[in-house]
């Protein structure tokens, strides 16, 4: 009977590359790879069959062909709580499990790798296993308390089972196929995530801007960063874990020497077509350096003192324990070569390139006849959920959501439509008329129930449907909400609020005055000022995309259109949703942008405190059209919210959120 090792990890990356060297090093040995990686927007999980390529690419050669010829590799994904119920078909003389804690979100990451551990231990009887190897994170005590509970519950239930065991500990690592995993652990990648994702937003509203433009980073003189290769952490772990008579015991995969953070940073951006440069002391930063700021905070954060050799997990005086790998406990090893490092971050550049193209939602088109007038819907997406129903802006197309709903579509069954009241042919179409269309289209796709998501004008519409059909509501989520009001002069409406109240007022009495006025309203770059923060500069980040420019001029178009567009404004105008808020018993997310020159981020905060059960987050240096300019982002706020919508404030920390309110009553 062939022997078979068993490798789970939330890490496809270095669980794939741990089997790889399993499979190349033991040619009597099957593997069975089990993959409990979370997918989430902008992260998704590999499939079986990204999972088997990665293998066999590690392995190279007629050691994989050997692998899949024989069928020595089997490979299960499954969500980390299922993983209990797929073990019970398997036996395994060894198995490995492999948290190595690289989830952006701390919390997110620590339950996964808690679940994933809990299964694999209470497991260990059934599947017959002789050896445990638990591979977590070589981080201080003090620092990662979870995981060094994972530790000690692996040695504890290896004594009473009886079954050998190894701690291995290893740093963050570096690797060409991260990217295409759907991984980015802490450090470099994280740096090279930063510089791309930055990119991509200015670039997709300004292109070229980047010929002429630096992006300007403080304080990352006197830190560096360890760059170590995946295959070679992997070839340590094996080496101190692999199964054989090593006596139980502790390792810690050694650190490479830190390389200067700046250094990295201007190699990174060269890569990435950009100028990195330190900010001159005493200089302000502007939008976009402020940006790659907060998205480099996780990155300061895994840094080094240049003149620390000490690593995290490591403390002055340490000796290595019994068994260890080779060159724990001894001098760091020398840094990537900057030859290597070249190649290294283009290989990473091309791999994220490849993934992050603008994609469509796969979303199917049909028109169904509600109120004697055709209304076109577009439904579609996965998951077994309760379903998002998406309420676009007054007057607008699909096209400001297109890229929020093809993040969304992988894990939620999804629904959105046109809003009507705009064409030449349509009638008047105030709010009652609106709160029809929205109970047409949920029998239309057959729903009983749906989270509401209000984009702009979007958020009254939701929470006056939620008071006509409370049960028809699981929550409300409002993205970048308006919620003005007519006779509410607080001083709370963004300048592009004012203006557009008093055209549509005008418009309303006297129609004829609507071709003088076309071009007073299309808002244009409209976005980049006015905001939460008072006359701020967005620079590049407060232009519109081109993307969205025929979407913004919609209403605009002609005068006839203008007229419509306008009395379907001042009729919202005339919804209290402050005096419903009190009565919504939902839990409701509010998503505004700290630079949203459109609608008030300021009354957008104002109202949440009326809705009881509100938490509340706020963009960092974005603009109005965030769901379109970071759809990764707020997608990940969305599905987060609707899974957990008492834990989203704790499962979505990032520095570019601010959570002014983030639980019952609790306003900061």
């Amino acid at each position: 009977m062939r022997q078979r090792v068993l490798i789970a990890g939330t890490s496809p990356l270095l669980a794939g590359r741990l089997a790889a060297r399993c499979l190349a090093a033991a040619p009597g040995t099957e593997v069975v790879l089990v993959s409990a990686a979370l997918s989430r927007p902008g992260q998704p999980a590999p499939d079986r069959r990204e999972l088997a390529r990665f293998v066999a690419g590690c392995a190279g050669g007629d050691e994989a062909a050997e692998a899949f010829g024989a069928e020595r590799l089997s490979v299960v994904c499954a969500e980390p709580h299922a993983v209990a119920a797929e073990l019970t078909a398997w036996a395994a003389e060894q198995v490995w499990c492999v948290v190595p804690g690289w989830d952006r979100s701390p919390a997110r990451g620590a339950r996964a790798d808690t679940v994933l551990t809990g299964a694999l231990l209470g497991a260990l009887p059934g599947l017959g296993a002789r050896g445990y190897v638990h591979v977590g994170p070589d981080t201080a005590p003090d620092e990662d308390r979870a995981h060094r509970a994972l530790e000690r519950l692996a040695v504890e239930a290896c004594l009473d089972a009886g079954v050998s065991w190894r701690v291995l500990r290893t740093p963050p690592v570096v690797d060409a196929w991260a990217p295409a995993l759907g991984e980015c652990p802490p450090g470099a990648h994280r740096l090279l995530g930063a510089l791309h994702s930055v990119r991509a937003e200015i670039e997709d509203r300004a292109p070229g801007w980047f010929e002429r433009h630096p992006l300007r980073v403080a304080d990352a003189a006197g830190l560096g960063l360890s760059l170590l290769d995946a295959e070679r952490a992997a070839g340590e772990l094996w080496r101190a874990g692999a199964p054989g008579e090593l006596p139980d015991g502790f390792a810690t995969v050694p650190r490479p020497a830190p390389v200067p953070l700046t250094d990295v940073l201007a190699r990174g951006g060269a890569v990435h077509g950009i100028d990195v440069r330190p900010l001159p002391e005493g200089e302000s930063p502007g939008a976009e350096d402020r940006l790659l700021d907060l998205r480099l905070s996780d990155v300061r954060r895994h840094a080094v003192p240049l003149g620390n050799r000490t690593g995290p997990g490591e403390h002055a005086g340490a000796r290595p324990a019994p068994g260890t790998a080779p060159g724990a406990g001894a001098p760091a090893a020398p840094p990537l070569s900057p030859a290597a490092q070249w190649d290294l971050f283009g290989a990473v550049r091309a791999c994220q390139s490849s993934r992050s193209g603008v994609r469509e939602p796969k979303l199917r088109r049909r028109v169904v006849d509600v109120a004697g007038r055709p209304l076109v819907l577009f439904d579609g997406g996965n998951g077994e959920g309760t379903p998002l129903l998406v309420l676009n802006a007054l007057g607008q197309g699909p096209g400001f959501l297109n890229r929020l709903c093809a993040h969304l579509t992988p894990y939620h069954r999804l629904a959105t439509w046109q809003v009507r009241g705009t064409e030449r042919a349509d009638p008047d179409w105030g709010v009652p008329r609106q709160l029809d269309d929205i109970e047409a289209v949920l029998e239309a796709v057959g729903w009983e129930r749906a989270h509401l998501l209000g984009w702009c004008t979007g958020a009254k519409i939701a929470t006056a449907f939620q008071q006509r059909r409370p049960e028809a509501v699981a929550s409300l989520v409002f993205l970048n909400a308006t919620f003005r009001q007519n006779d509410r002069w607080d001083g709370m409406d963004t300048k592009y609020e004012s203006d557009l109240a008093a055209v549509c007022r005008a418009l309303d009495r006297g129609p004829e005055k609507a071709a003088r006025m076309l071009d007073l309203l299309a808002p244009g770059a409209v976005g980049g000022k006015g905001g939460s923060r008072g006359d701020r500069d967005a620079g590049v980040l407060g232009v519109l995309s081109p993307a969205l420019a025929e979407e913004v001029r919609r209403p605009f178009r002609d005068a006839e259109v203008l007229v419509r567009y306008a009395r379907q404004l001042v009729d919202l105008w005339r919804l209290d949703s402050a005096a419903q808020a009190p009565r919504v018993r939902v839990p409701t997310l509010f998503v505004s942008s700290e630079f949203d020159g459109i609608s008030s981020p300021a009354r957008a905060r104002e109202a949440a405190r009326c809705f009881p059960r509100a938490r509340y987050a706020e963009l960092a240096v974005a603009g109005h059209y965030a769901p379109h300019d970071r759809p990764a982002l707020v997608a990940e706020l969305i599905t987060e919210f609707v899974r957990a919508p008492h834990e989203v404030a704790g499962l979505v920390r990032d520095a570019e959120i601010t959570w002014h309110i983030d639980s019952e009553g609790a306003a900061r």
